[in-house]
């Protein structure tokens, strides 16, 4: 919602009666900005908040803000955009029912004058479809159209999201606004439409879906076609939630916080349903608009936020990516292994598909153990012969493996990649795999 955080002051509260004034300065972070922002908890569902703005020595009238209030648990955020607003230090005050609580978690500010749902069509002609094979291989989860969550009409005309190509998939949470049954999934991405377009200024909700923590999988932005499911491969429209990084880029939502440094509100977990729905369609968006599952991204890989916080991001962080630690690419495994193998929970021995494949260079060869035993992971030639051993060693069960496999050493050809584990009680399974090898 914000491009910089705003630090707030201690709040003066006053009685009036049977309400309840909390005034709040707010520091300016020293950029340009027209419109500011912020989040807070109240159990008053009337409360009320203005905003007002510094000019030199005075101070400008109270501006009334939107204010876009959760289904659940008593969050709300809302803000002020426009010609009124000034980049200064600005003070927000609100109003409760006397006995109500109000507790501002964070505010900030942004510049819609930058944002890329305000540019002009795409130079690509027409809405670009799906790219991947014309064979569905995994089949997309059920969809809940915009007309079922009884969307607002977008602003203005949509843009295609693929120009000419789709690039990447993106993981974000809502940091608020959870959900777990259909209704109230409903009332939040509505209320998330409703703060995209009335505080930030967007043309529509920023994403392409959202996912509910019962697994349900709701429609953001309109298709560019008549399509109203996923299995008919629709045109995608651009979105806005990844500043700078939206063309070619599809992301999906995860209603919830999962952020703990933030507080106690934002401790949650994704649940078994929503990451089962994520895996499933990232491998549907992957396969059909020809999108590598090593190309799923979290919000902060492009942009310095907490999104789609530690909770999340521990399932996406591998390599490079930034902190925290990572406990491995699980989502990433995942997606592949339903490419690989038909099924997102992996049986006692799993061998996922390498990636890429073909390879000229280095392959990745992720695998699962249920059971704890000796690990020999070897990789042959057409003919049979070793021509390497990548691992030869006891592992601990109930878990992922990674190895790697330096295509460069061997020539071109087809090679076969062989699992197999010594268990407890001389247990022996094993599990093989083709790779392909280009120079």
């Amino acid at each position: 919602m914000t491009d910089a955080p705003a630090a707030v002051g201690t709040p003066n509260k006053t009685t009036l009666g049977k309400v309840e004034r909390w005034d709040f300065d707010v520091r300016s972070p020293g950029v340009e900005y027209t419109g500011v922002a912020f989040s807070a908890f109240t159990n008053d569902e009337a409360a009320q908040g203005w905003v007002r703005f510094r000019e030199g020595s005075e101070w400008t009238q109270w501006f009334a803000m939107h204010l876009v209030r959760s289904a659940t648990g008593g969050f709300v955020m809302g803000g002020r955009r426009g010609p009124e607003v000034r980049a200064s230090m600005f003070e927000f005050r609100f109003e409760v029912a006397a006995g109500r609580t109000l507790s501002i978690v964070g505010a900030g500010v942004f510049d819609n004058r930058k944002d890329e749902d305000r540019d002009g069509p795409s130079k690509t002609a027409g809405g670009a479809r799906a790219t991947g094979p014309a064979t569905i291989t995994v089949d997309p989860p059920p969809l809940i159209t915009r007309s079922e969550w009884d969307a607002e009409p977008f602003i203005g005309t949509p843009v295609p999201l693929a120009d000419p190509t789709y690039n990447y998939m993106t993981f974000h949470h809502a940091a608020g606004f959870s959900a777990t049954s259909r209704e109230e999934g409903i009332a939040q991405v509505k209320a998330i439409q409703d703060l995209h377009q009335n505080v930030r200024g967007w043309s529509d909700i920023g994403y392409q879906f959202v996912v509910d923590r019962g697994g349900r999988l709701y429609q953001g932005r309109p298709f560019l076609d008549a399509s109203t499911t996923l299995a008919e491969l629709p045109a995608l429209a651009r979105g806005a939630h990844v500043g700078g990084f939206n063309t070619g880029n599809i992301g999906i939502c995860l209603l919830g916080c999962y952020h703990p440094p933030e507080g106690f509100f934002c401790s949650e977990s994704i649940t078994p349903e929503a990451y089962d729905t994520y895996v499933e369609s990232f491998a549907f968006l992957g396969t059909n608009y020809g999108i590598d599952p090593g190309l799923i991204r979290g919000h902060r890989d492009f942009s310095s936020t907490a999104c789609p916080g530690d909770n999340n991001y521990s399932l996406l962080c591998s390599g490079p990516l930034r902190e925290p630690a990572c406990s491995g690419p699980q989502l990433r495994v995942d997606v592949q292994n339903l490419l690989s193998t038909g099924v997102i929970r992996p049986d006692e021995l799993t061998l996922a598909q390498s990636f890429p494949n073909p390879v000229s260079g280095r392959a990745t060869l992720d695998y699962y153990l249920t059971e704890d035993g000796v690990v020999t992971l070897k990789v042959f030639d057409s003919i049979g012969r070793e021509v390497d051993t990548l691992v030869g060693e006891f592992q601990a069960g109930d878990r992922w493996y990674t190895a790697g496999f330096e295509a460069r050493r061997v020539s071109a050809g087809t090679y076969f990649v062989r699992l197999q584990v010594l268990g407890v009680g001389n247990k022996k399974l094993h599990r093989s795999s083709t790779l392909t090898v280009v120079h």
